[in-house]
Parts: C-alpha cells; sequence; structure tokens
C-alpha cells in the first residue's frame, strides 16, 4: 500500500542560489576575503565559500528539473520546491540541511569555517525560516574544526522556534565525533533541545587529509558513492566507545543518507566485541546495541533493497526499523527516494511510525504528537 499520510521529510537541500547570495551574511572583512581577485583587479571569481570534490560525480548530484532555469543552484528556489516537493506530496514538515555547501568542515582555514556557518544559518533564517510556510523547518549548521565556537553557534540561533537540529556535516578535526573535543557541541544541543544529524560525506571533499574510505583514498565516484556508510559506521561506534550517551543521557542522533543493510552486522559486532573488551570502556553500563536503540534514528534513504522485499523486513526487524526509521527524500537529489518507492518497501503497519511518528519524537514536536491527520495539516 502507498501512504497517503502526512508526511515529515527529515533530509531536504536547499541552497543559496549563488554564492554572491552568502556574501551579505558574512562580516565586513570576510566580504573582503572572499570578493578575492575580483576586488583586488577588477575580475575573476570570488573565494569559493566550500571546497571542490575531490572525485566529481560523472552524472551530477541533482535532478535537473529542481534548476530553477536562471543559472541558480538546485533547490534554491522556494516555489518550485513547493512545487515539485512540500505540496503534492501532503508535507507537514521539512527539514532543510543544506547541500554541498553543508560540507564546511572540510575546509582547511577553521576560521572561514566558523564564519561560513555563522552566515549560512542567518542566512537560511532570513530566506527560508522566516517565510510564511510553518512546514519549513531548519538545521544549525556548525564547523566541527571548533567545537567550541560551534558550540556558541547552537545557543546563538538555536533557539529559534524553526530551528530542528544541529547538523555535523564532516569532521573538521579528523576525529570520529565521539571524540571528547566535539563533547561542547553536544552539551549545546542538550541544552537547546535538538538532537543531532550527522550527514556523511564531507570527507569527500578536499580538507586536511581524512580519507572518506577506511583504508586509504578511492579513484572513482562509485567507490565514494557506495562507501560512504563507512563514515556512518565510525562515528557510531565512536560516539558509543566514548561514553557520550553516559555523559549526555538525553542526546539523540540522527544518522542521514547512510543506506540501512550494514546497520545489524554493526551492532552484533559491537555487542561481541564489547562482551570481550568490556574493561576497556568501564563507562559503558549497557550494550551497544541498546545505547543505538535509544539514541539513534536513521533516515530511509537510500533504501538498501534486495531482490526479495521480505529479505529487507527481516533486516529491518533485526534493529526495530518500525520504530528506527524516519522517512527522507534526500530532494533534490536525482538518487533520492519518492515516498510511493520507499511506502512499497515497508509493511504498511509501519508506515505511521516512519513516515511521521519517529520524527515526531525525535525533534520533540509535541504539539503533532496524537493529532490526527487533518489537524496536522491544517496546522500549516
Amino acid at each position: 500500500m502507498t501512504y497517503s499520510g502526512p508526511i515529515i521529510d527529515c533530509d531536504v537541500h536547499h541552497d543559496w542560489a549563488t554564492p554572491e547570495h552568502l556574501h551579505p551574511y558574512l562580516s565586513s572583512g570576510w566580504q573582503e576575503y572572499v570578493a578575492g581577485p575580483g576586488r583586488l583587479y577588477g575580475g575573476g571569481e570570488s573565494i569559493p565559500l566550500f571546497p571542490a570534490q575531490l572525485i566529481p560525480n560523472p552524472t551530477g548530484t541533482n535532478r535537473p528539473e529542481a534548476f530553477p532555469g536562471n543559472g541558480h543552484a538546485a533547490a534554491s528556489d522556494y516555489d518550485l520546491m513547493n512545487e515539485q516537493l512540500l505540496d503534492p506530496f501532503r508535507i507537514e514538515r521539512v527539514v532543510l540541511q543544506y547541500g554541498a555547501s553543508g560540507f564546511i568542515g572540510a575546509l582547511s582555514n577553521p576560521y572561514f569555517a566558523t564564519e561560513i556557518a555563522r552566515a549560512a544559518n542567518d542566512w537560511s533564517i532570513d530566506q527560508w525560516l522566516s517565510r510564511d510556510d510553518s512546514r519549513l523547518y531548519g538545521a544549525v549548521l556548525v564547523a566541527t574544526q571548533q567545537p567550541d565556537e560551534a558550540a556558541a553557534e547552537v545557543r546563538r540561533v538555536g533557539g529559534h522556534p524553526r530551528m530542528a537540529e544541529v547538523l555535523l556535516a564532516s569532521s573538521g578535526l579528523g576525529k570520529p565525533f565521539g571524540h571528547p573535543a566535539y563533547h561542547p557541541i553536544y552539551e549545546a544541543a542538550v541544552e537547546m533541545g535538538l538532537p543531532v544529524a550527522i550527514h556523511t560525506g564531507g570527507e569527500a571533499f578536499a580538507n586536511q587529509g581524512v580519507s572518506p574510505m577506511a583504508s586509504g583514498m578511492p579513484m572513482f565516484y562509485y567507490e565514494v558513492a557506495m562507501l560512504t556508510f563507512m563514515g556512518s559506521m565510525t562515528h557510531i561506534t565512536s560516539l558509543i566507545s566514548h561514553g557520550v550517551f553516559e555523559k549526555f543521557p538525553d542526546l539523540k542522533v540522527l544518522i542521514v543518507e547512510s543506506g540501512l543493510g550494514w546497520v545489524p552486522g554493526l551492532l552484533w559486532r559491537l555487542d561481541a566485541g564489547y562482551r570481550a573488551l568490556r574493561r576497556e570502556l568501564p563507562w559503558l553500563k549497557k550494550h551497544p546495541s541498546e545505547y543505538f536503540a535509544e539514541h539513534f534514528r536513521i533516515t530511509t534513504q537510500p533504501l538498501d533493497c534486495p531482490p526479495d522485499k521480505e529479505q529487507l523486513i527481516q533486516l529491518l526487524e533485526m534493529f526495530d526499523g518500525a520504530n528506527t526509521l524516519c522517512f527522507s527524500s534526500d530532494y533534490p537529489h536525482w538518487d533520492g527516494d519518492e515516498i510511493s518507492y520507499v511506502s512499497e518497501w515497508l509493511p504498511s503497519s509501519w508506515h505511521d511510525r516512519v513516515f511521521r511518528e519517529n520524527a515526531v519524537e525525535l525533534y520533540g514536536w509535541s504539539e503533532l504528537a496524537g493529532a490526527s491527520e487533518a489537524e496536522s495539516l491544517s496546522a500549516r
């Protein structure tokens, strides 16, 4: 059955139309910096706001129809997003998470990255979250190169009523996200009542030498795309191992755009290893799989689909997929998952949970809890 109820989309990538649209949100000194050769010599391009991808995607990233047609970036036009996503698919709320522009953790200059995060959050609030459309929610973008500054940014804008989460899009320090260096970010997130979203992939952009793969640099984009989940496995293991959830018991983490098929094997291995090596981690009071069940949620896209639908359901049941998955379309990426596609692969008894209720609980949207379909849609 195709799900037809209200939907919360946990991963939509909005973007500024051109880099110049973000420049006014930078402080005056950084505006001079990014003007670069154009300012100094009367020509040339501005300094890029985020680094180039090490291995380009040969098919591009975005759906052709998501481009406004005026030379502006995909998903930079609200009216077009409304026409293609928000209205046709009964969207109740979306969480806007930036596109490649969010991978500022890959910048080598930590101060520039911190400034872009501040400017991007102000731009997002001004251009998107201030619209008269209650479906639009945002993510607090932070530069992970400077965790203390990142925490300050969470506290600066995290109280905005349309901010839904804190976005970590690449490990700017070259360390997995459980490392104590990042703990100030989690402290601030818990203080502001926001979950943390981890969107891997930023390590595939030029940075300080962090490989996007576990054993070295890939040569093909195919390798990058197929193995992105390795970063998520690393971060999950690190967060649990470092006792982050004992230190911050109210912290929730959403793993975004990393697939699903790898989850059961990772949890089995973590539990088995914990039984053998728990003396090294005396601060842990539960099995890793218990921490995962209590603190992690994971987006549906990309939905790893085996030849047999029943195999997918069996796999998802191994980590309580009905209560762990949160729907995401990944708009405007061409390899995003349509609502009909996802609903056809999942049991109909899961639909309300996956397409709406799990996200309501994750984001603490108590005003939506228990609302009927008519009430939730009219609340827009």
